[in-house]
Order: C-alpha cells, then sequence, then structure tokens
C-alpha cells in the first residue's frame, strides 16, 4: 500500500501538487447523526459542490470515495450512501464512506480548456485534502469504489495516482467509453489528445509496472457491460497486473447492496494483504 504522506505532498502524472484545498469548507449535519456533510469551494468546479460523509463506529480505520454517475446530486441510479447503509454492519465498521459531487457529469476527468470543469483536479487536490483535514491525524488508507463511469474514474485514478489511492474495486465499469467516445466523456475532456490522456486501458499499460506489486484492482460484474468486463480481465491479464475478477453480483446497473456487498468484501480483503503485518513487513497471501 502506498506509505502514509501529507496531501499535500502528492504530485499527479501533470505534475501538479495536491494543493489547492477549498478556500472555504462549511460543515453541516443533517439529521442523521451518522452523516456529515462538507460544502466546498473549489476553482475546480461550479459553485455548489459537496461531499456527504456516512460516519463508522467507533473510529475511522479507512476512507472509501464511492464515486458518482451523475452530476450533483443525482439519483436516477440511486444513491451510493443510501445502499452502503444496507450492507451487513462487517463490511461497514471502521469505514469512512465519502461521496462527492460535482458539477458537470463526473468521468473524473480534466477539461482540456474549461477550469471550473476539472473533475480529476477537484477530486485530487479539494476533495481528498479537505477529508484528510475534516479527520486529522495521520493519513488513512484511501480506496475507490464505483461503477459504470465510476468505474472507468476509479481505475484511471488508481493508475495515474498509484501512490495516493490504495485499491479500486468497481463493478460493470465503463472501459469500452472511447469506442466510439461516449458523447459526455466527449465533451467531458474537449479534445481528441485530452480524451487519449484518460483512455483507462491505455493508463492501465502505461502504469502496469507500478501495479504488479500488489493486487490492488477488484473488478466484478456483470450487469450490462459484459464485454467492458471481459475486455478488462483481458487487459490486465496480459498487463501482469494483479486483480480479483468475478462475475457473482448480478445486480440492476444503479448502486446497489447487491453488487456493493461483494466489492466491499474484496476491497477489505486487499486492503488486508496491503497493511503491513506484526513484525512491519506485508502480510503473507
Amino acid at each position: 500500500m502506498p506509505p502514509p504522506s501529507s496531501a499535500a505532498e502528492h504530485h499527479g502524472p501533470s505534475g501538479h501538487a495536491e494543493t489547492g484545498l477549498a478556500a472555504a469548507i462549511h460543515l453541516t449535519s443533517p439529521s442523521a447523526t451518522d452523516v456529515q456533510v462538507l460544502h466546498l469551494q473549489s476553482a475546480f468546479q461550479e459553485p455548489g459542490t459537496h461531499v456527504t460523509l456516512l460516519l463508522p463506529e467507533p473510529r475511522v480505520r479507512r476512507v472509501v470515495l464511492a464515486l458518482p454517475v451523475e452530476k450533483g446530486s443525482g439519483r436516477k441510479y440511486g444513491h451510493s450512501l443510501d445502499e452502503i447503509r444496507k450492507l451487513p454492519a462487517p463490511l461497514r465498521d471502521g469505514t469512512l464512506f465519502a461521496a462527492p459531487t460535482f458539477s458537470t457529469s463526473p468521468w473524473l476527468v480534466n477539461h482540456t480548456s474549461r477550469t471550473n470543469s476539472r473533475q480529476e483536479d477537484h477530486l485530487v487536490r479539494v476533495v481528498v485534502p479537505a477529508i484528510h483535514s475534516h479527520l486529522g491525524g495521520p493519513r488513512l488508507p484511501l480506496h475507490l469504489l464505483g461503477f459504470s463511469k465510476g468505474g472507468f474514474a476509479a481505475l484511471n485514478l488508481l493508475a495515474r495516482h498509484h501512490d495516493l489511492f490504495a485499491t479500486a474495486s468497481v463493478w460493470d465499469a465503463s472501459l469500452l467509453s472511447d469506442r466510439p467516445p461516449h458523447p459526455q466523456l466527449a465533451d467531458a475532456t474537449g479534445s481528441a489528445a485530452c480524451l487519449d490522456e484518460y483512455n483507462v486501458r491505455q493508463n492501465l499499460r502505461r502504469h502496469a509496472h507500478r501495479l504488479r506489486s500488489a493486487c490492488r484492482i477488484a473488478l466484478g460484474g456483470i450487469g450490462t457491460l459484459e464485454a467492458d468486463w471481459t475486455a478488462g480481465c483481458q487487459l490486465l491479464e496480459e498487463a501482469g497486473i494483479p486483480h480479483r475478477a468475478y462475475r457473482d453480483a448480478c445486480a440492476d446497473h444503479r448502486w446497489s447492496a447487491a453488487w456493493l456487498a461483494p466489492a466491499m468484501q474484496r476491497l477489505l480483503d486487499m486492503e488486508a494483504h496491503l497493511l503491513p503485518g506484526p513484525e512491519g513487513g506485508p502480510k503473507e497471501r
């Protein structure tokens, strides 16, 4: 797993330091006692983005980013935290689930020219530092969880920021969205060159050497994107990237506890193998 480090020290593929923490973070606590909302001001998004935190008991041992598939607070495909609440307690214990919002369709890419549509920068340079700042203390393991375009984003982010994120557990991930380019993705990137920069399959190949030391990817299916799942399995095998591929989570293509349960179980299993053992070395597999 990436060693603990200050979030402000991280540098992504573009060479940008992980700075740009929101100029103001406004915290609200809805009626639910286990929920808090961080309202953010970010130069990388239009006004109004926030991060909803689902708090665990008794203490936070890890952070899981539930990556959205809709802009804003859209719920056409359900809501991640509503379904996560349905998971058995062992799959939630010690985990702070964080659901960020974005002002445009969230492929988690930077637009080539629109400065207020830099989703990757917003997540890495604003959302993550805001969560770390809110929690205080040493950096905790930070994981990625998503489906559809959220799965696309999770694998891209792990490949591009392998030292920031520990694992990516995805289901029914959109891995063939550039054949031809999905209209939303083309609009989110703004140019052919930028679209190529975020080609998730190419990024996994480009950074394969950094992902071969441990199993950090769980690739689940199948909902509706069977061809994407098959292509993802073949790519990871050919690139020599350790992963856990499974097909035992049939569910509708939306947020659902039916696929979140096996996805979270595999995420926790991967983390258990990444964390240091009693003598300071890696746990045995």
